[in-house]
């Protein structure tokens, strides 16, 4: 599965589009106006060396720059950008980036593509990554080298900017028509109903005649990167092939999709809950009158969050069906137990009406 997640990402970032985008509404700057987006073109495969095609998890995109105020000097700006499918973060991030740029330097040195001035091009690295675990390692190189007292500090060119596709701030992003923040959505999916909302907001941003290829490309990540998480591993996998279909698939398969949403959630609580129990081990862990109370406590703690959980999952899922959910509803499914809700969660399959799901 992962593999097919990282060609899935892969093939969402081979489009102009998303790189632009990616570039503007992640980096931003006055710099960014110097760059030529008409230019964006991903550097052709017959142009790499054999070092460089096999880091398959790597894209080098180009476009033109105009490094002074001289419309009339322009350069070829390059955009390198590695797509981190790791659930942990890489240490030594920094290291693999810069031996990639080190390549890609060699061979553009060794074709004599330069700058005007006879120098090497710039190439700004960014790393996409995606894995839940918060990043913790260093983005430059020079954190990772032991430093010499005394010695100047130099020119920082060896660090990347760091996209965390969990944690990017889209606050001020959610007013952009960009696939973009639609890709950092699906990225962080709360609840199957939300993947609703994020298909129709592509069908409405994805509608230039060019743009049916990403529309394909996103539907090949929803497939392997969401759906491939909620189908049971025991069961049929839950695929779509437009974006069209993910209302109906997610109200004719609510029930499967449903119970693949709560193993995933069960499995990350119990992560969750295996860390939290270390810690307050440690920290209580003197303290044996307590010991009882904690293990209770945090008995309750799962058993209320996956009443929770189940409560959240319902409202999603009659909100995709009959749409705004009534204040009556809202109500008895905050103080009903998780076997009731599992149980109008399934009812929502075939009523016809809100009253069906709760018709006892």
């Amino acid at each position: 599965m992962a593999e097919e997640q990282d060609k899935s990402h892969r093939l969402v970032f081979s489009f102009p589009r998303m790189i632009e985008d990616l570039i503007r509404l992640c980096l931003g700057g006055e710099w960014v106006e110097r760059l030529d987006f008409e230019t964006l073109e991903k550097v052709s495969e017959r142009l790499l060396s054999p070092e460089l095609l096999r880091r398959e998890q790597d894209v080098l995109w180009r476009l033109r720059c105009h490094p002074s105020d001289d419309p009339k000097e322009e350069d070829w700006f390059y955009v390198y950008l590695h797509v981190e499918h790791r659930s942990t973060p890489r240490k030594r991030m920094a290291l693999d980036t810069t031996v990639y740029k080190l390549l890609a330097l060699q061979d553009l040195a060794r074709r004599g593509e330069l700058t005007r001035r006879g120098k090497l091009p710039s190439i700004f690295t960014l790393v996409f990554y995606t894995g839940e675990a918060g990043w913790h390692a260093p983005t430059t190189l020079l954190d990772l080298i032991e430093e010499v007292p005394g010695v100047p500090e130099g020119v920082d060119l060896w660090s990347y900017v760091l996209v965390d596709a969990q944690r990017q701030p889209l606050e001020e992003l959610l007013g952009s028509d960009s696939p973009l923040v639609a890709l950092f959505r699906l990225e962080r999916l709360k609840d199957p109903g939300e993947l609703s909302e994020v298909a129709l907001e592509l069908e409405r941003i994805l509608d230039r005649p060019n743009d049916q290829e990403l529309v394909e490309a996103f539907v090949a990540l929803i497939n392997e990167a969401v759906l491939a998480k909620l189908s049971p591993a025991d069961g049929e996998r839950v695929r779509i092939s437009g974006l069209k279909e993910v209302p109906t698939v997610l109200a004719q398969r609510m029930e499967r999709i449903t119970k693949g949403w709560e193993l995933r959630g069960w499995e990350k609580g119990r992560q969750e809950g295996r860390q939290e129990g270390r810690q307050e081990g440690r920290q209580e862990g003197r303290q044996e009158g307590r010991q009882e109370g904690r293990q209770e406590g945090r008995q309750e703690g799962r058993q209320e969050g996956r009443r929770e959980e189940a409560a959240r999952i319902f409202r999603q899922l009659f909100a995709a069906k009959f749409g705004e959910v009534p204040a009556w509803v809202r109500e008895r499914a905050a103080s009903a137990g998780k076997s009731k809700l599992e149980t109008w969660t399934k009812r929502l399959l075939v009523a016809e009406k809100p009253e069906d799901v709760f018709d006892d």
